[in-house]
């Protein structure tokens, strides 16, 4: 997308972790990815949270990832749009209903009150209402956000594979040793999502006592493993996260079957598949982008157990179902093409001032 001049783009995060907002997996996937994709074209971006950026920095986009309706963002928002910035809003789950709060994993894994997420669900919702144009992950989101916000412009920029890891050697793949079934759950959400799977798990388990499953992340969980067979390890920071991936054989991702997780997006499929592991996922709108590229999706208890033991037993089939894997994903999760979009927004949303 041809500009006169490099575009000057502001991620702005609005979570209240100022600190470490870059830590944020959301934002590093939906910020912090296109924005290295933006500089490698040539234009300027930057990475801030709503209480550190500059009003008078000269910009011409910024980014409002997940916007809160607070005092820092309203003084914000009113004060670039006067000055002629284009304004976007980035969301990436089910966050802005609060009818639909109730479907929200820290509700339902009673690790934050109703009402406390309903109260946040509105102040999404009253952020959001203030932007003309919304970016978001997947289609189901993009067709929830058109419902609650019928005047925005809403357009899908899917997640895509990290341009980190593009810069990572093929070579230091699994070590040698035993199968291992991984799963990486990433916040203390998931409890309800494993649970659904670990009776199929328990049998696995018990039928090949060679396997290893490993755990990386906050989970509660009860399994009838062999001592040694389960791993638990502590949650690592994105950059630490490749190579615990890349050493799976088998990944799982489970998810209970709710509004909220219908709008979610398949990164933990992507992940996996960049570095050539196939994931074990429940149905999922967003994972049917992945269906020839390392998502196989299973819908019962008979069909997690099935599909797990010929992934570990069949070596025929796993060499079938991973084969130039990475390649695959990355036709289907590709940041520079991300990066198209964003532009072609950002140069219809100017009216051509920049192109």
């Amino acid at each position: 997308m041809p500009f006169d001049r490099p575009l000057r783009i502001a991620f702005v995060a609005c979570n209240r972790n100022v600190r470490r907002f870059t830590d944020d997996a959301s934002f590093i996937y939906r910020c912090q990815n296109l924005a290295s994709a933006l500089c490698e074209r040539g234009h300027v971006a930057t990475l801030t949270h709503v209480t550190r950026l500059n009003p008078a920095a000269a910009l011409d986009v910024a980014v409002f990832h997940r916007p809160r309706y607070t005092f820092a963002f309203r003084a914000m928002a009113a004060l670039l749009r006067r000055r002629g910035v284009q304004l976007v809003a980035d969301v990436d789950d089910l966050i802005f209903d609060d009818d639909l709060a109730r479907f929200s994993p820290g509700v339902v894994n009673d690790l934050v009150p109703l009402a406390d997420t309903k109260a946040l669900y509105r102040s999404h919702r009253r952020a959001l209402r203030m932007f003309r144009t919304i970016t978001v992950s997947t289609v189901p989101l993009r067709e929830e956000a058109e419902r609650c916000f019928p005047g925005a412009r809403v357009l899908q920029l899917p997640n895509a594979v990290h341009h980190r890891w593009r810069c990572v050697p093929e070579d230091g793949g699994r070590p040698p040793g035993p199968p291992r079934i991984t799963y990486f759950p990433g916040t203390r959400s998931h409890d309800r999502d494993f649970a659904t799977i670990t009776a199929p798990l328990n049998r696995v388990l018990a039928q090949h006592p060679e396997v290893e499953l490993h755990i990386t992340g906050p989970l509660e969980h009860r399994l009838d493993a062999r001592a040694g067979q389960v791993h638990h390890h502590p949650k690592v920071p994105f950059e630490d996260l490749h190579p615990k991936v890349r050493a799976g054989t088998v990944n799982l991702a489970p998810l209970e079957s709710t509004p909220f997780t219908r709008c979610k997006s398949a990164l933990k499929v992507l992940e996996a598949g960049y570095w050539g592991i196939p994931t074990l996922c429940s149905p999922l709108p967003d994972a049917e982008r992945f269906r020839n590229a390392g998502a196989i999706m299973v819908d019962s208890p008979e069909r997690w157990c099935a599909e797990l033991e010929r992934l570990l037993g069949d070596r025929g089939y796993y060499d079938c179902v991973t084969h130039d894997l990475r390649a695959r994903v990355l036709e289907r999760a590709d940041v520079d093409r991300v990066a198209d979009e964003f532009l072609r927004l950002a140069a219809c949303e100017s009216g051509g001032r920049h192109a």
